[in-house]
């Protein structure tokens, strides 16, 4: 925790030093911070009530770093934000105006919120509203990794920014102490104290080591513990895995910030220490160091300002049951491997340059403790698949008794039901839908253009043979005959008036025998009459079309469609343009009916068993009409269509149609809607009810099952 008074805190102790007293040097005003921190870590350690824990803990951080104000705030059960203690907040007005309560609360909130500390001032240009002129230092409380209060420091307006970092390091750093402090609590477990006998912490140190397989908590119940059962001011934990070397836990921090320069020179110079093998002891002289230690020792010295360390790398433990060839006079018949390091304990002191009494040996003592539960948690986490043989133990656990017993039964009829599913035919059936039709259906269509005149009978009227059901009307047509028929009634007439006048010049042509004007005449008249029978032609062609314009039934039967009047009436129509249909209600029916393509194939081998084995290819149908509910009707399939089509409800569909039994039984009505299942063999039971499911896997996985 000291980092963080020693490296970014510079500033921080020069301005301490200006402010407490005049010609105080930094190193005194340090000491007298390292002293109040050490007095918050025994107050920390000790069995008090949290109202004098808190209390004490204030005075002595806000003492420390000279504010003008404290407060600790806590999340009661209610959830609800209380203050717990409080130094000076009359004086700053934080109590004196709701308004100001409401803002300084709703940055705490915040802090809460983010489990993060941060710092707020006038001048940071971030846009919170302080609730006071004051510049607010601020850091979080845990409780595991639950953010559960916040310390919260009034620091006056004018303090330099480049002592900011060290406020904020320092109050982080006590903050944990607090945050152990209500761990603790938490537990209703008891901190080491250091008047307490060595051997007994040292058994409950040991304790914990054993009680996880799980690295982290190792290494953090290996460095908080340790730290108090050596009485050093910080013991870190170094892991190596593979090429990587990580700082994996640090005393009095929740969590480890890999880009920190201390934590990143601690890994550059533990990383030399694993590989060598051997421990690093430095108490102020490097000239009995080995060379490739100076730099990244020096390099750390710097960062951490410590004034002691010592490093001490972790060995795997030797196996209890030694190898067969190990045995005897000791000569191994094979080369025996020089265990290599694959961790590091880290024991630092920053106010004292000479290890306290007893810190070495002690520390002899727990590195082989730490080192053991250290591998064997590692060992475990390379179990492959851990996860899953965890599940698959704590099931065979649980199948013990009574459980096995029934868990058996359970799996017996599970089984029994699979059995049944596969082994039980059952008879597979096609769903399909359509609509019941007379077999002969005639479509009427318009012979000519024109507009439909209201029609001759009604929709639903049974209607016979050549019976007008309606007309068009073509305009042209009819002022085309029109014209054509007084071209003809004036040249007729003109022509019956020619008659008598010819035949009297073509005799006077003859007296005179002029046979030249006997030629014209007769040309004259052969002309009007050739003129007129071509007029009668075309008035004769065009009666057959104005005939064709009548539209009359081409069979006996039913108009299906009751709005034709409405649907027709002054509708232009094209030539050859359907206009309905006919359907002899009186003959063969028979089902229209819509299948889904997928199902086709169910249906096609069927129908090529049934060829296989000579039997009739007209599957079995059963069919629910829309109108009888409460009957099941049969029916064969005859015919299958040779092409698809796009249904708005089923998709792509193929249309099949069936003939009907007992024709006389069945409610006739053209049109009605019914639901059919045709039979396509037997099956497992087990298709039958997950046929879906058993087609999706084989049409989106392609599984030939």
């Amino acid at each position: 925790w000291r980092h963080g008074i020693m490296g970014p805190g510079a500033e921080f102790l020069r301005h301490k030093a200006a402010d407490s007293m005049a010609g105080a040097t930094v190193e005194q005003v340090r000491e007298r911070v390292l002293q109040l921190a050490r007095d918050i870590e025994k107050i920390a350690s000790a069995d008090v009530p949290p109202e004098t824990f808190f209390s004490e803990f204030l005075g002595m951080v806000v003492t420390a770093v000279g504010a003008r104000a404290g407060a600790v705030w806590m999340m009661n059960g209610s959830n609800q934000l209380g203050l717990v203690a409080g130094l000076r907040l009359d004086e700053i007005g934080l109590l004196n105006d709701s308004n100001t309560a409401r803002a300084n609360e709703k940055i705490v909130i915040d802090v809460i919120s983010t489990g993060e500390a941060c710092t707020h001032a006038n001048d940071d240009g971030a846009g919170v509203e302080l609730p006071t002129e004051h510049m607010l230092v601020l850091s979080a409380l845990h409780k595991g990794k639950d953010c559960v209060g916040v310390v919260e420091l009034f620091q006056r307006s004018d303090a330099p920014r480049e002592a900011r970092p060290g406020y904020l390091q320092f109050l982080e750093q006590m903050s944990g102490y607090a945050s152990k402090y209500i761990e603790g609590k938490h537990r209703g477990q008891k901190s080491f104290d250091a008047s307490s006998p060595f051997w007994t912490d040292f058994e409950q140190y040991v304790l914990r080591l054993q009680r996880t397989l799980e690295t982290p908590e190792v290494c953090d119940s290996a460095a908080s513990d340790g730290r108090l059962l050596l009485g050093c001011d910080r013991m870190s934990v170094v892991v190596k895995k593979g090429r990587s070397v990580k700082v994996r836990a640090v005393s009095g921090q929740a969590t480890v910030n890999p880009r920190a320069n201390m934590i990143r020179t601690m890994c550059r110079l533990a990383s030399h220490v694993i590989a060598g093998g051997e421990p690093l002891k430095y108490t102020g002289r490097t000239s009995d160091l080995a060379p490739r230690l100076e730099k990244p020792l020096a390099t750390f010295i710097q960062e951490s300002y410590a004034r002691m360390v010592i490093m001490v790398p972790l060995f795997p433990p030797e196996p209890l049951v030694k190898h067969e060839d190990d045995q005897g006079d000791g000569r191994s018949k094979r080369k025996k491997r020089q265990p290599k390091a694959f961790a590091a304990l880290v024991v630092e002191q920053m106010s004292e340059s000479q290890p306290v009494p007893h810190l070495e040996q002690r520390l002899e003592i727990i590195r082989d403790h730490v080192a053991a539960a250290l591998w064997n948690a590692r060992q475990h986490e390379r179990i492959f698949l851990r996860a899953v043989w965890k599940f698959l133990g704590r099931c065979k656990e649980w199948f013990q008794g009574r459980k096995l017993a029934i868990t058996t039964a359970v799996l017996a009829s599970i089984a029994a039901l699979i059995a049944c599913l596969v082994w039980i035919p059952w008879d597979y059936r096609v769903e399909g839908q359509g609509k019941l039709m007379p077999v002969r259906q005639v479509a009427v269509f318009a012979e000519k253009e024109g507009k439909v005149a209201p029609p001759e009978v009604a929709g639903g009227e049974r209607v016979q043979k050549g019976d007008l059901l309606l007309r068009l009307e073509n305009e042209d047509l009819t002022a085309r005959q029109l014209e054509i028929l007084t071209d003809r009634q004036v040249k007729q007439r003109r022509l019956e008036q020619m008659h008598g006048m010819i035949a009297q010049q073509i005799r006077e042509a003859q007296r005179n025998n002029d046979f030249t004007e006997v030629n014209r005449l007769r040309g004259e008249e052969q002309q009007l009459k050739t003129e007129v029978d071509g007029l009668t032609l075309q008035l004769a062609s065009l009666d057959r079309q104005l005939a064709a314009l009548e539209v009359r039934a081409p069979v006996t039967g039913i108009i299906p469609d009751f709005q034709i009047e409405q649907l027709l009436t002054n509708r232009p129509v094209q030539a050859g343009q359907l206009l309905f249909h006919i359907m002899d209600d009186q003959g063969e029916w028979h089902m229209e009916l819509k299948v889904e393509e997928k199902r086709m194939g169910h249906l096609l081998r069927a129908i090529r068993r049934a060829r296989e084995n000579g039997e009739a290819t007209e599957l079995p149908i059963e069919f629910i009409p829309a109108t009888t509910y409460d009957r099941t009707y049969t029916g064969r399939l005859k015919t299958i269509a040779t092409r698809s089509q796009a249904d708005p409800e089923l998709g792509s569909v193929i249309e099949v149609f069936a003939t009907l039994d007992n024709l006389e039984e069945v409610p006739k009505r053209i049109g009605a809607e019914v639901r059919a299942k045709i039979s396509c063999g037997t099956r497992s039971l087990g298709y039958c009810l997950f046929g879906d499911v058993i087609e999706f896997a084989q049409r989106y996985f392609w599984l030939s099952l």
